[in-house]
């Protein structure tokens, strides 16, 4: 089985396959009739597998779904109702408590390092700073 593409993601290949306008809009249209595509479904469950599976950030995510051709709104909502009874600085807690094992951010160098993995993460600078300020 194949990974769930996104509307883009299928127009693109078609189009780079080389096939006409007409059949590039014919089939998006019946892979979007039959729910075969459907960006609302892809952006929820890909921003579930990077948030609260791979310890990812909110950032990360976004700029994941936006590569994949997913329209704003729609990323916005994905993230909005994965969030919606988590706060993203527990999650950077958890993510950071895997990476680091519960192991005490004693030095000025395991803080720094803690500092880019959260950023690196997709985390934001507040929220990785709060959680830095707990560590401290």
């Amino acid at each position: 089985m194949r990974a769930p593409r996104s509307a883009n993601e299928v127009e693109t290949r078609l189009r780079t396959r080389g096939f006409p306008d007409a059949v590039v809009s014919e089939t998006l249209a019946f892979l979007l009739e039959r729910g075969y595509v459907n960006d609302e479904v892809l952006a929820c469950r890909r921003v579930e597998e990077l948030l609260l599976e791979r310890g990812h950030g909110e950032l990360r995510a976004r700029h994941e779904l936006t590569l994949r051709g997913l329209a704003d709104s729609v990323i916005t909502r994905a993230i909005a109702a994965v969030l919606e009874d988590r706060r993203p600085i527990d999650l950077a807690r958890r993510a950071l408590a895997r990476r680091f094992r519960d192991r005490p951010l004693a030095t000025a160098a395991d803080r720094a390092r803690a500092y880019r993995f959260l950023v690196g993460r997709g985390y934001p600078e507040d929220v990785v700073t709060a959680v830095l300020e707990e560590e401290a």
